[in-house]
């Protein structure tokens, strides 16, 4: 029993000596180093999401659970083609050109407009406490630059042609009878999928910070 009770008493120690170093790094914290510290939290968590969509962004498992449900149905219907799979590749361009161009800017502009008041409560916010508030500060301001972008891309290089036309009779039923658009379906999954990556980013560094500035905010 007196060992139990020892080595109860010594992980409680070591648990409450570990959170209190940590509380500690936050607390010492002046509103700018707060700002410092969130905004290279969210410059590293956007920068990490937006590299996400070179290549085949429709793919990632990340991009695929936060698709919308029309999105998600018109994606594995044209993957049982090959006109339809050629679709899917100029999809996948057009949101891999459109995303980085317009998200960079828009999420720049937003995590430099965070007044410095509310930094430490955002470092101090969960695991995606700071990629939150920047969804709510900024989404729909993406979702607004990035559907007339998406829209450009895919007039641009015949993707939306192709994905009609790869779907054939089925287009009208997915796409028809003020359904949303493949256009508006896509800049809604590339918003949703890219805050999801965003927040993953920002949990494995609050995990296992490599930004000088974070590691002396979150470094054990």
């Amino acid at each position: 029993m007196k060992n139990f009770l020892s080595l109860f008493f010594t992980i409680s120690f070591l648990v409450m000596s570990q959170s209190c170093n940590v509380n500690k790094g936050l607390a010492g914290l002046s509103p700018d180093q707060a700002l410092n510290g969130v905004q290279a939290l969210l410059g590293g968590a956007s920068s990490n999401a937006i590299k996400g969509f070179a290549g085949n962004i429709l793919g990632n498992a990340v991009m695929q659970n936060a698709m919308p449900k029309g999105l998600s149905q018109i994606t594995n219907l044209l993957g049982n083609s090959s006109n339809g799979t050629k679709a899917l590749g100029l999809l996948n361009s057009a949101l891999g050109s459109a995303v980085p161009e317009v998200a960079s800017s828009v999420l720049g502009n937003a995590t430099k407009g965070i007044a410095a008041a509310n930094a430490l409560s955002l470092l101090k916010g969960g695991d995606t406490g700071a990629t939150d508030f920047l969804k709510k500060a900024a989404g729909q301001k993406l979702s607004a630059a990035l559907l007339p972008a998406i829209t450009s891309k895919l007039t641009a290089n015949g993707g939306l042609s192709a994905i009609t036309s790869a779907l054939g009779g089925q287009a009208a039923s997915l796409l028809g009878n003020g359904k949303p658009s493949i256009a508006d379906l896509a800049t809604s999954g590339a918003v949703d999928g890219l805050f999801s990556m965003m927040g993953n980013a920002e949990k494995a560094e609050r995990a296992n910070p490599t930004n000088p500035v974070l590691k002396e905010i979150f470094g054990k």
